[in-house]
């Protein structure tokens, strides 16, 4: 079965939360379909065009996300926040002819999500993280982050770096809890240089 995506110019990790304006036929469709059938869909980074108009290039890996709240905006447009719950594999992808992207879509397995306590000598990036919720930017989760879970840490701190969604993009496809916490421990340091 293919699931529907939603290209979009950010990236999402498990547990990022997400507002979203939808204005646009296919993606209201979209909506309601995954509303009335009680399932999510896969956002998925840009890697070329635009969120909007015509089909854009995409990544091939993504979030499975979930519908946690909406609301009629005052603008007239449907006004949507999602909740990411994981990362998922996107494979033989198609365009319907709304111009809705469907993918078969696999969930990643991955050490980081067994994993539970950071290791000591990544201690710094539990720090960072700390202080990265102290901005307003990130004020939606505070006091919501597990600091005894490596993943949580992890996928926060993704989503939080001021680093470039290509970068994102990397650490979101990354296939093990060392290779995440390397490149997080290397943005930090390129950060504070």
């Amino acid at each position: 079965m293919k699931h529907a995506l939603f290209p979009l110019g950010t990236v999402l990790f498990p547990g990022s939360i997400l507002p979203l304006q939808i204005f646009e036929q296919r993606y209201l469709n979209l909506i309601k379909d995954c509303m009335k059938q009680q399932t999510g869909f896969v956002t998925v980074l840009i890697s070329e065009g635009k969120e909007v108009g015509a089909t854009p290039q995409i990544y091939c890996t993504g979030c499975y996300v979930e519908i946690i709240d909406w609301e009629s905006l005052e603008n007239g447009l449907l006004g949507i926040s999602v909740q990411a719950k994981y990362r998922a594999h996107l494979s033989n992808s198609s365009v319907r002819d709304d111009g809705l992207l469907l993918a078969e879509v696999s969930v990643i397995e991955s050490t980081l999500d067994k994993n539970p306590a950071l290791p000591k000598a990544f201690k710094p990036l539990s720090d960072t993280l700390e202080q990265l919720l102290n901005h307003p930017f990130a004020e939606r989760y505070k006091n919501k982050v597990d600091f005894n879970n490596t993943a949580d840490i992890c996928y926060r701190l993704g989503e939080l770096l001021p680093i470039s969604n290509k970068q994102k993009q990397l650490l979101l496809e990354t296939e093990t809890t060392e290779q995440m916490l390397d490149q997080l421990a290397l943005h930090i340091n390129a950060l504070q240089a």
